[in-house]
């Protein structure tokens, strides 16, 4: 849209949030979020939908001392962010009276089972939800679990956790494991104390899907002296040995960790014991009041202030060894979730049962056993049937975050979602209760909001180009790590128990793996694209590369490539735009790609031998690694280009932050992707093919352009435009777009020097907010001189400089030389 003069935009109610050295806005009532700096803060706080756009600038212009020209390019930054960002509207918009998650939930699918294998067990911890023991249940009849199983996958269900007890004292335990996996899509976490993570038992785990097996392995001290206490005496160095032996087998494991007031000081020690066994998450466990725990007295739980001081502690050494804290990182997803939907309560009879180890089944799995809360009888009843009828199951569904009176007023209760059903119920009676860790789940995300704005704030700072207008550094939804697992959230989603790891937080990169590992496999006509290389470009290279180009665009031809140039491709697959500027470069040249499709990066290497044989030379190299993090040196490359792989990427102001990174001074990008006439629409940001035919991830043309900018490239500009399809109504380009890097090293330094616009147009607005009208000398810094003598600005302007006579006399040519 045209921001004119005369637009009033509207802020709605929000809350504005200082958090070290970072501003989030945060309008709880979608919920929405963004965060920027103090700059932009001030600027979206004007738009109260009385005063105009061209007031807002006006005033801004006064406050910072800018011409007019430099402050309408700072607001407008601002503004068409916080735009996209869906928290500001040019007109009021009216909040709709929450009606409770029942009413606006999607079909209630059964998503993830809990199985309770066995209440026996080879320890007995003194904080044992279950109290199990060595002399515990041992659980239900083989059939009987296989039948619950093959029930769960009826109902649809995709996750499975086995707990107990300890699972893995079970003689049958991987013929359960197998029932589980034998379906392609499922996914299984076990619970386990690490004890017996050793000889047979451990060739057998290694023998699955690491991808879908996971374990969390408990681990309550980074000693004897504070671990053993806790989960019996001699336990430490076998849990130690049985975590380390996991990871070196390449099982993917968390250690989990209950937070007590024995070992609450130890805790950032066993985060970083993970590290040295070679982990690279950390779980921790907030202690519930029930089985021995409830028995323990009231110094067994200590004061949620020190938990959240212990998981601060935790973070700061997780950044330090290489350590995820999960909890963290969950919360971080929960922030990037899509803007405008609410978090009510827990999945717990909402799309989650549990099996208890007698066939009695329960809310979660931290419920078990609280006979109040039985949902039904496996004995006498059936799983959809619990799951579709009970009284307990119904009376979780209708519940809502709404009911909980201190959750109310909350800012964060729809981020948040009212924290854990299960805490309020055991210290509070009823999960409408109040959570007693309440504090902690606000200090957590109030955490997690500044560190991702802090985040991104790096990513898009981390320059020295000259851009500063103030920009929106972070805002919910941002991300598409949430669009990637096909699933509709609707407006209402819920949390998983806070008892169990995170597995969702690399599907969008696994989905486009697998989607382009099985093109790689069989070249797939559908996804070629609407422009193709020209046929001389493609003399040189084997067929099997050729059939595999699922590119949109030929940036490599619009690149203008040099000889003894070094050039990028990012997502080069099967190696087609790397191999045709490896002819354009010669034989002083290079030219590299980088991928992370191990199955494209083998047609590649298999090609690269008898392109060199072709060339007579061989100047390729490929290389594994994902856009968001170029495993390529700082300043080495002269063109870095991509074709129709942006759009894949979850996390895009990064990879552009990266290709500035190894771009060298005057260097330039020339990439060609899919963007959207107007922002996708959720479904099909959740449609898994779509994902793979580089429709769910695209951006906008204007959000391209901008994020560009932001990154630090200057004189960006559109090369070329095809209309590539139309999916639902909704139209899509393949667009090839150039820009170029100059990084500022001398800051402003002003000796004199003028440039004069020569024209065609009456002025015009550089980057960072220099306004050259035509015919009149501007004072220029040195840097901005020379940014503008090179390319694309070349022949534009005419240089007045005083300590250089001849300028007056000389026009900047079109290779960039000045003469």
């Amino acid at each position: 849209m045209e921001l004119k003069e005369a637009t009033v935009l509207h802020l709605p109610e929000h809350e504005v949030r200082q958090i070290n050295g970072v501003v989030a806005l945060l309008a709880p009532a979608a919920p929405n979020w963004l965060g920027t700096d103090g700059r932009g803060a001030a600027i979206l706080e004007q738009f109260d939908g009385r005063r105009s756009f061209g007031e807002v600038v006006r005033d801004y212009a006064a406050e910072h001392k800018l011409e007019e020209a430099k402050a309408r390019q700072h607001v407008e930054t601002i503004a068409r962010d916080a735009l996209r960002q869906k928290l500001l509207f040019t007109e009021i918009v009216a909040e709709k009276p929450y009606p409770g998650r029942r009413k606006l939930m999607p079909r209630r699918t059964l998503d993830e089972l809990w199985l309770h294998t066995n209440n026996s067990c080879n320890l007995a911890c003194s904080h044992c939800l279950v109290s199990s023991g060595p002399d515990g249940d041992p659980g239900l009849e083989t059939e009987r679990l296989l039948d619950i199983i093959d029930q769960a996958r009826g109902l649809g269900t995709k996750r499975f956790y086995f707990t107990g007890g300890e699972p893995l004292v079970r003689k049958d335990f991987f013929e359960l494991v197998d029932a589980v996996l034998a379906d392609p899509e499922a996914e299984l976490a076990v619970l386990t104390n690490g004890v017996l993570l050793r000889d047979q038992r451990l060739e057998e785990l290694a023998k699955r899907d690491s991808q879908r097996l996971r374990l969390q392995v408990s681990l309550d001290g980074s000693s004897e002296e504070l671990n053993d206490p806790i989960r019996g005496a001699g336990s430490f160095p076998r849990i130690r040995e049985g975590i380390r032996r996991a990871i070196a087998a390449g099982l993917s494991v968390t250690v989990t960790t209950a937070i007590t007031l024995t070992n609450a000081e130890d805790v950032p020690e066993i985060t970083r014991l993970v590290a040295e066994l070679g982990g690279t998450s950390h779980h921790l466990l907030w202690l519930h009041k029930r089985g021995r725990a409830d028995g323990s007295g009231p110094d067994f739980t200590p004061a949620v202030e020190q938990v959240i001081e212990v998981v601060r502690r935790a973070q700061a050494v997780g950044r330090e060894v290489g350590v995820v804290i999960d909890n963290a990182a969950a919360i971080k997803a929960r922030l990037a979730a899509p803007a405008g939907v609410k978090r009510d309560l827990s999945n717990a009879c909402a799309s989650s049962l549990c099996v208890y180890s007698d066939g009695k089944v329960y809310p979660s799995a931290a419920t078990a056993d609280v006979s109040e809360l039985c949902c039904g009888d496996l004995a006498h009843d059936d799983l959809a049937s619990i799951f579709e009828t009970s009284p307990v199951v119904q009376s979780f569904v209708d519940a809502s975050v709404e009911d909980k009176e201190i959750c109310r007023d909350c800012s964060l209760k729809f981020l948040c979602g009212g924290g854990d059903v299960e805490h309020s119920y055991f210290y509070g009676g009823s999960i409408a209760a109040h959570d007693p860790y309440c504090e902690l789940h606000k200090a957590m995300f109030a955490d997690a909001m500044g560190e991702l704005i802090r985040e991104r704030k790096a990513v898009t700072e981390g320059n020295r180009s000259g851009f500063d207008a103030p920009v929106a550094f972070a805002g919910m939804g941002e991300t598409t790590t949430h669009c990637a697992s096909g699933e509709d959230p609707g407006e209402v989603i819920t949390s998983h128990s806070e008892c169990v790891v995170s597995f969702d937080l690399d599907a969008p990169r696994k989905l486009v793996r697998e989607f382009y590992g099985a093109a790689a496999e069989e070249p797939q006509e559908e996804l070629c694209c609407p422009v193709q290389p020209a046929a001389e470009d493609l003399s040189h290279i084997p067929a099997e590369v050729v059939e595999r180009f699922y590119g949109c665009g030929s940036p490599v031809q619009a690149a203008e490539i040099q000889p003894g140039e070094v050039t990028l491709d990012l997502g080069s697959g099967a190696g087609i735009d790397v191999f045709i500027a490896a002819r354009n470069v010669g034989a002083e040249g290079r030219a590299l790609g980088v991928d992370m499709t191990d199955a494209m990066l083998a047609v590649a290497h298999e090609a690269k031998p008898k392109v060199a044989a072709s060339l007579g030379y061989d100047v390729v190299e490929f290389r594994k690694g994902f856009l968001e993090e170029i495993p390529v040196e700082a300043a080495t490359v002269d063109l870095v280009t991509s074709n129709c792989v942006i759009n894949l990427s979850p996390d895009k102001k990064r990879v552009f932050s990266e290709m500035w990174r190894v771009l060298r001074d005057h260097g330039r990008i020339v990439i060609s992707d899919i963007v959207a006439e107007q922002e996708v629409p959720a479904h099909q940001r959740r449609d898994p093919r779509l994902w793979g035919e580089c429709i769910s991830g695209s951006l906008t043309e204007e959000e391209l352009l901008a994020f560009l900018e932001r990154a630090g490239f200057y004189g960006v500009g559109v090369l070329s435009r095809t209309f590539w399809k139309e999916v639902e109504g909704h139209r899509f380009h393949s667009v090839t777009v150039r820009g170029y890097k100059f990084e500022k090293t001398q800051g402003c330094v002003f000796r004199g020097q003028h440039l004069v616009y020569q024209g065609h147009f009456k002025g015009v607005t550089d980057e960072e907010g220099h306004f050259f009208p035509r015919g009149v000398p501007i004072e220029v810094c040195t840097d901005t001189a020379a940014k503008l003598s090179r390319s694309p600005y070349a022949g534009q302007f005419l240089m007045l400089d005083p300590e250089d006579p001849g300028a007056t006399d000389f026009l900047c040519s079109t290779d960039g030389s000045c003469c």
